[in-house]
């Protein structure tokens, strides 16, 4: 036995090395390119490759730093069977850009516990175009309008189009980006042009440019970065390969950007390139002292965002008080030109009969088309005021001619007897007894009570609801002021005012309602032509609204500055 294990040990020995050695070489990580010229700007796929499903791909790529790009990396996994016998086959794609051009090299890179190959690989320098030969990408810049004069705060168009031949993929264009100045996208156009015999493709942009400043302003150089794909036209079919990268800049342009002209007398810069000014009222014929006359001014212009439309500047108004509403207005574009819209409501209370006169409003603004200034005049408008229906129930009323007791036919008085004196004493006596004694009891019916100062919420919201029902203006404001004083959950600058309520409160009906109420609330008689429904109805939804907001931890209505109460940019 001893000498058949002598015999066998060195056949046992070459046979175990020969294992070892070709486990050796399938654990092997093998390197290849799939090109190894090139020309720049052109990408080669780096291919790393092993047998051993064991053996990690993970790879450095740092040495590559200096001279290639790692643009993109993935992984697949080929499964075979033969005779029964499965193999495996891992790759890792790594797709690389040249930074240079002349010979290069792949070092030998680190994957796992193995080495890989070095690779050596030409890159040719990109072809100039011929002399006269139209290049495949470039980029036009231009202004609109083409010539100054250019105004701080008035729109400058910027036109920019990209002009390319081939299929261009992986495209980046920066945006323009003037120093002191504001820039807003308005339109994104394609379509077709020819340019030196040659059909191009063609994506316009246009921008808004707002200068902030004056003095010059220097629009940047743009930069396309892309690749262009080349499909050849031999071929029935041939896939799309990543292409050569380009990368082309426009020349940068500088404009002179000119303040303010010292000629202008407006009180507000506003350059446009158009300017009207509009109104409209509530009523079209004659008011009430104490009703409100709504007076709303709209301003379209082009060439201006709606924040820089100034609000018109109002001359005193004689026996009224004027109530402005918060300001609305929207931006919007034609494409080529930013249209500001904006408007602006006053409620005009008059206080004396007669006529309410609505100033005239002028505004002066600069046309940048005919580069002068401009004025923009509403008229005076005259509103018939008639008298309170409060003063009309406490006028005196004209004696009635009437043959009453006491009084003969055709005026003449008739002395009575001393016991209907008497009798007429007793009964009135009687009467304001029973009047005092049910007074006492139920209280004065028809008309709420009055609120006293002392009284709790819920007897105020209660001769609010009352008086609101009854249509009762005069008590319905009380109520509503000592509530609004006392109880209601807004800041104090706006507890003293119902006007100030209504600007704060948010709701449109509520503050409409309620300015209704402040501008009927003077009267002190039940039969004025006031309901207090509406105002019930959209003051209960806010009071609700406010509590739900209050229970589910949002900040209360008093803290302003909370964050949750704080306005968020672009609401």
């Amino acid at each position: 036995m001893v000498t058949i294990v002598r015999a066998a040990w060195p056949k046992f020995t070459v046979l175990m090395l020969g294992l070892l050695m070709a486990g050796s070489a399938l654990a092997q990580v093998a390197a290849r390119v799939d090109r190894d010229r090139l020309v720049e700007g052109e990408t080669l796929t780096l291919v790393l490759q092993t047998n051993d499903t064991r053996q990690s791909l993970e790879a450095d790529f740092s040495a590559l730093e200096g001279d290639f790009m790692v643009l993109d990396q993935r992984s697949e996994t080929q499964m075979s069977i033969v005779n029964g016998q499965q193999s495996a086959v891992m790759r890792k794609m790594v797709t690389l850009e040249p930074l240079r051009s002349g010979e290069l090299l792949i070092p030998s890179l680190k994957v796992g516990d193995q080495q890989t190959n070095p690779i050596r690989v030409t890159v040719d320098a990109a072809p100039e175009p011929a002399p006269g030969e139209a290049e495949p990408v470039f980029i036009e810049v231009a202004l609109n309008p083409d010539s100054g004069p250019y105004y701080v705060h008035a729109q400058v168009g910027l036109v920019v189009r990209l002009f390319y031949q081939q299929s261009l993929t992986e495209a980046a264009i920066s945006q323009p980006e003037p120093e002191n100045a504001a820039v807003r996208l308005l339109d994104e156009v394609p379509f077709q042009a020819d340019r030196g015999g040659q059909r191009y493709r063609v994506l316009e942009r246009r921008y808004a440019v707002f200068p902030e400043r004056s003095g010059e302003m220097v629009i940047p150089p743009l930069v396309l970065s892309g690749r262009l794909v080349d499909r050849s036209s031999t071929r029935l079919w041939s896939p799309s390969s990543r292409g050569r990268r380009v990368r082309v800049e426009s020349e940068p342009m500088t404009l002179d950007i000119l303040p303010r002209p010292p000629e202008f007398s407006g009180a507000d810069w506003q350059p446009a390139r158009s300017y009207r000014l509009g109104e409209s009222l509530s009523t079209d014929g004659a008011v009430r002292v104490g009703e409100p006359v709504t007076r709303t001014i709209t301003i379209d212009a082009v060439g201006l965002e709606e924040n820089m439309i100034a609000e018109p500047q109002w001359a005193e108004v004689a026996n009224a008080r004027i109530y402005p509403d918060q300001p609305q207005g929207i931006s919007r574009d034609d494409g080529e030109w930013v249209l500001g819209h904006k408007e602006f409501r006053y409620a005009v209370v008059p206080e004396a009969e007669g006529e309410l006169v609505l100033p005239e409003l002028t505004v002066a603004w600069w046309d940048t088309v005919a580069n002068q200034e401009r004025i923009s005049i509403l008229p005076a408008r005259t509103v018939e005021v008639l008298p309170s229906l409060v003063a009309e129930a406490t006028a005196p009323q004209a004696p009635v001619s009437a043959d009453l007791p006491g009084q003969a036919p055709g005026g003449a008085q008739v002395v009575i007897g001393g016991y209907w004196r008497w009798l007429t004493a007793l009964f009135a006596a009687l009467w304001l007894a029973t009047l005092a004694w049910a007074l006492s009891r139920n209280g004065p019916r028809g008309r709420p009570q009055a609120v006293q100062p002392e009284s709790g919420e819920t007897e105020i919201v209660s001769a609010f609801s009352k008086a609101c029902k009854s249509g009762d203006a005069a008590a319905a404001r009380q109520a509503f002021r000592q509530w609004l004083r006392r109880f209601a959950p807004v800041p104090n600058d706006v507890r003293d005012s119902l006007i100030d309520f209504a600007r704060f409160c948010g709701d449109e009906k509520l503050a409409r309602t309620v300015r209704e109420l402040d501008a009927a609330g003077f009267s002190r008689s039940p039969g004025d032509a006031w309901s207090g429904k509406a105002l019930l109805e959209s003051w209960n939804a806010w009071v609700g609204s406010a509590s739900k907001r209050s229970r589910q931890g949002s900040a209360p209505l008093t803290d302003l500055y909370a964050p949750g109460n704080r306005i968020k940019a672009g609401a």
